[in-house]
């Protein structure tokens, strides 16, 4: 056998164990996910939780609470404001000054404020993929996922790798929810997420307008 056969042989076994570790890996990647998946199908189709999330910007820390029910989803900021949706219709809801603002559904960055039944698990990459992009989410080499602890809870902790920042996302083992979350952008600078998830809490008057007929509605 010649030299150059044996090399071609040689090459063509590295590349082949090579093929098997990465296709191992990708179905054990894309059977993680879809482990995660699932059980996050089963919190969303409850239609009623609760998402505290407290943000570290440096030295602030602003708090927010999401709260759906039933097709209502109300999401307070610190300083007392809300957002208020129901179907097609929205608000901006200031109490204290007695203002309610109409809000665009439409309007991309109105959706971003909108509580959804499913904004809980928009931290999590490639929930909202389909069966195909689950797939290459599996395949890509910038997404790796690992099983860790934060604190005593046993977590799947994924990072990813994007354009212009690195994201860590730790995800309950048990509850498959979101549990913390930290974004490093390109110039150095740190924003962390920490979420407090309960389903099945939500009352309709946790999240029911204020009689409005005496607030000044701005559109």
């Amino acid at each position: 056998m010649s030299k150059k056969l044996k090399f071609i042989i040689c090459l063509i076994i590295i590349l082949a164990i090579i093929g098997t570790i990465f296709g191992s890996l990708a179905i054990y990647r894309f059977f993680t996910f879809q482990k995660i998946f699932k059980k996050i199908d089963e919190n969303v189709s409850k239609e009623n939780y609760y998402m505290k999330t407290t943000l570290t910007n440096g030295e602030e820390k602003p708090i927010t609470e999401a709260l759906y029910k039933d097709g209502i989803g109300k999401n307070i900021a610190s300083n007392g404001v809300y957002t208020w949706v129901k179907n097609e219709t929205a608000y901006m809801v200031d109490e204290a000054s007695k203002k309610i603002y109409a809000l665009d559904i439409n309007n991309i960055e109105n959706s971003i404020i909108l509580v959804s039944s499913d904004m809980f698990v928009s931290a999590i990459p490639g929930y909202y993929e389909n069966i195909f992009g689950r797939i290459l989410l599996a395949c890509n080499l910038n997404i790796s996922i690992k099983t860790g602890k934060l604190g005593e809870e046993k977590c799947y902790i994924i990072k990813s790798k994007e354009k212009n920042s690195n994201k860590i996302v730790w995800v309950s083992k048990d509850r498959k929810n979101p549990i913390r979350a930290e974004l490093e952008l390109k110039n150095g600078e740190k924003i962390v997420y920490e979420y407090e998830i309960k389903f099945n809490t939500v009352k309709i008057k946790d999240i029911e307008l204020p009689d409005i007929s005496e607030y000044e509605i701005v559109h």
